[in-house]
């Protein structure tokens, strides 16, 4: 039988499980870089092209096939290693899924069988990630336009039918990197948005972040925590 002395208040659960956000943009707008401000970073790089992480420090695991994005996975959770990173980058999420879309393919001949596989192995991750206690989580994706009712809007990209809809459902916030006139600047400048507009997918459930926010994570992780 429970009691009282066995319940905490809500903000402590909330404060040890971290910021984890999903970032998405057209390509070159820096998303990858931006990791570089984040609080004690560690990347997962499923895609080749890192040119504009050329001056970077960030410990970097790169893994372009299953079995090796199985292998960080397994260190991030058994290592003792792991606990002196606080905020977990994967570059991409979206070439993640690719990756294991490629593997099923090989051993699956239907189509539909294939696109569920790829789905349910990417979710175990992505959701493996979301309930990381003490981690802070950069998961990027590729950005994808999609026509709705004669608008144009941006989204997170995955292949499929089912990641679009089960990524975004779960994280807490969405951040959509472009150049946007924001208040109290001068012209255009990089910034993420953070609230939802008629042609662009954002999300903030924490509350704290503002419609724009300047791409600096240490940043919105503050605030985010608040």
């Amino acid at each position: 039988m429970i009691s009282l002395q066995d319940f905490k208040p809500a903000r402590e659960f909330a404060r040890s499980y971290g910021v984890k956000a999903l970032i998405y943009g057209a390509a070159g707008t820096g998303k990858t870089p931006i990791l570089n401000t984040a609080p004690r970073p560690v990347l997962l790089a499923c895609e080749t092209g890192l040119l504009s992480m050329r001056n970077s420090n960030i410990p970097t695991f790169q893994a372009l096939d299953v079995s090796k994005i199985k292998e960080f996975f397994d260190w991030l959770e058994k290592s003792s290693e792991a606990k002196n990173f606080d905020t977990i980058g994967v570059d991409s999420s979206s070439q993640l899924a690719e990756i294991f879309l490629t593997d099923a393919k090989k051993r699956i001949k239907h189509g539909l069988q294939q696109y569920g596989e790829m789905a349910e192995e990417s979710m175990k991750l992505f959701t493996k990630l979301y309930f990381m206690r003490e981690k802070h989580i950069y998961l990027i994706a590729k950005e994808e336009i999609k026509n709705l009712n004669g608008t144009s809007f941006r989204r997170p990209y995955w292949a499929g039918n089912v990641l679009p809809i089960e990524v975004p459902h779960q994280y807490d916030a969405i951040l959509h990197l472009a150049k946007a006139n924001v208040p109290g600047a001068q012209g255009e400048v990089l910034a993420f948005r953070c609230s939802q507009s008629y042609d662009v997918l954002a999300r903030d459930r924490t509350g704290q972040l503002s419609e724009f926010e300047y791409p600096d994570f240490s940043c919105i992780v503050r605030k985010a925590m608040q």
